[in-house]
């Protein structure tokens, strides 16, 4: 059974290899293979590193199977300037083998939910030009910022 829920700071490292991973599957091709690479052999850094931030701005959910950690939404303000006020999503991942069941659905949603609690009524996902994940974030109602997509 998939569970949605607040991640905590024990969960950084389950969130960082879920990470890691999807880069690796997700972007091949699309980023260097050296940046890939290097978030691989630095994985227990961002782990460190996401446990600190997890436990400062508590703004990860996980997608637990069987308490195993398949997927992760990170979301908080709008980080880019022209975009203040709003809130973003700055990550949605979901592990290859556990796409396509609506799990990255219900951390999406979820995640508009907590961004609305915390007063946002719109909201931003930067997506790398080719992303696979672009179709999804199209069909949950996004569209292209031209300024930015040109």
């Amino acid at each position: 059974m998939i569970t949605i829920r607040k991640a905590s700071p024990a969960d950084a490292l389950g969130i960082t290899i879920v990470n890691v991973y999807t880069w690796d599957t997700a972007y091949r091709g699309l980023v260097p293979q050296q940046v890939i690479d290097e978030r691989i052999r630095h994985l227990q850094t961002r782990a460190a590193v996401t446990k600190e931030t997890i436990a400062a701005q508590d703004n990860f959910l996980v997608a637990t199977e069987d308490d195993t950690i398949i997927g992760f939404c990170m979301f908080g303000s709008a980080r880019a300037e022209a975009y203040a006020g709003m809130g973003e999503v700055y990550a949605l991942y979901v592990l290859e083998g556990f796409q396509g069941k609506h799990i990255g659905k219900a951390l999406f949603l979820a995640g508009i939910k907590a961004l609305q609690a915390m007063g946002y009524s719109s909201l931003i996902i930067n997506c790398l030009r080719g992303n696979p994940a672009l179709a999804f974030y199209r069909h949950m109602g996004g569209g292209a910022d031209r300024a930015t997509h040109g």
